[in-house]
């Protein structure tokens, strides 16, 4: 009784931390396009591996990037997976730097067997974030009749979460399938402040926002091969895509130091993209692999506001590496793990596509090595990100991220015999 009290504080903590970072986990002025910064359904063990797991078959890790991976859980595990990250920005523009600093919870996931070659997980992560407060000022007016100064001020913050619950089986030897339905839920806020000094002058103001809640199914499948030591895995997802039904709203303000007018457009411009994945993972002797994956997005039939976007392209590599499966040496039962990704925006800036993102990540997962528990997993992973924009003058963001998530692997399913 003594861990399962150890995982329900820690499960609490960390729903503590969703509830406190949800609106403020990210700092980019370029959340105001689109969804906002897009969030992977990664866990620990893919974020040290540049993001892979399309074509990861393992019995031991969640992976929500392929639901056929669910079929690998064995028959008396529990596992569950929490994980947080914090974040250093760098934004630099014109030879002007500054920096930022957040933390966002990342991920809450428990997988378990329901049935022999059925198994199932539900998770709880983020699909992208928005959060931004930036301005800039400008002379228009410097003469006898005084100064006059215009001020543009935009902020923004909301985001979508996801909880999901999802399928996965093995129907035949070497062949999973699975299936993920997941609701999405959130708000999106965007506001333009233009107000001027020294004259009078007209404030406007234009506000977007719009409550969503909506759904998102995703297939998978994995081909698995062995012979001999090795193991080959081919993976595929797919994604529906699909019109949202909720409403936004675009409102524009006009007001004086005597009066205020109000214009609201009802705008139904919001989608899911269809998508698609492919992976491939190549294992040896349990101990090496390495990974590949490729994602695109079909934002370009998508609409924000009536915006358009544009696809988006993401792919990445990865591999992890166990000197040893079992010993009691800690640092050779690690597993060391090591990443690159790379991904284009999904969303236009006037008629530009928005920057481009390059990232590395290494990382570490140290078993807990005690009397109770041998199997589970602290996995410690950080990533460094350059967002590099495609039309000069715009702002240049680095991240560093640490990212924390520990993974629960528990036989909650023995039955105990009595002697």
């Amino acid at each position: 009784m003594k861990h399962i009290r150890i995982i329900t504080s820690l499960i609490a903590v960390f729903v503590a931390t969703l509830m406190i970072h949800a609106e403020n986990g990210m700092n980019s002025p370029y959340t105001r396009y689109g969804f906002g910064q897009l969030s992977t359904m990664e866990l620990g063990a893919n974020k040290g591996m540049g993001g892979v797991g399309i074509g990861l078959h393992n019995s031991n890790q969640i992976n929500l990037l392929n639901p056929a991976s669910y079929a690998a859980v064995d028959t008396l595990t529990f596992l569950l997976d929490i994980g947080m990250s914090l974040h250093n920005t760098n934004f630099a523009e014109g030879g002007v730097k500054m920096n930022a600093r957040n933390t966002t919870f990342d991920y809450l996931a428990m997988q378990f067997r329901l049935m022999p070659k059925l198994g199932m997980t539900i998770g709880m992560t983020p699909f992208s974030n928005i959060g931004y407060n930036f301005s800039n000022s400008q002379t228009i007016r410097d003469d006898e009749d005084g100064e006059v100064i215009t001020t543009n001020r935009y902020h923004g913050s909301g985001g979508l979460r996801q909880v999901t619950a999802g399928l996965g089986w093995a129907p035949f030897k070497g062949l999973a399938v699975g299936a993920n339905l997941s609701y999405l839920y959130g708000e999106i806020y965007h506001y333009i402040y233009n107000q001027y000094t020294g004259a009078e002058v007209d404030t406007y103001t234009k506000q977007y926002q719009a409550d969503i809640t909506t759904y998102k199914v995703d297939f998978g499948a994995q081909y698995l091969t062995t012979f001999g030591k090795n193991k080959l895995v081919l993976g595929a997802t797919y994604q529906l895509g699909h019109t949202i039904d909720d409403n936004g709203y675009i409102i524009n303000a006009t007001s004086t130091s005597v009066n205020a007018s109000y214009d609201t457009l009802q705008v139904t411009t919001f989608s899911i993209p269809a998508s698609i994945g492919l992976g491939l993972s190549y294992t040896y002797d349990d101990r090496l692999t390495l990974a590949a994956d490729y994602s695109m997005q079909q934002y370009s039939t998508a609409n924000f506001f009536g915006y358009r976007g544009t696809d988006y392209h993401r792919a990445s590599l990865g591999f992890e590496y166990i000197p040893e499966r079992i010993t009691r040496k800690l640092f050779r039962r690690a597993r060391y793990r090591a990443g690159l990704h790379y991904a284009t925006s999904h969303y236009l800036i006037g008629a530009h596509r928005g920057p481009t993102e390059y990232g590395v990540s290494i990382g570490i997962g140290l078993p807990i090595m005690n009397g109770w528990n041998a199997k589970s997993i602290v996995n410690i992973s950080g990533q460094a990100v350059h967002v590099r924009p495609n039309v000069p003058g715009m702002i240049t963001e680095n991240y560093l991220r640490l990212s924390i998530g520990l993974s629960f692997n528990e036989s909650w399913f023995d039955k105990w015999k009595v002697q």
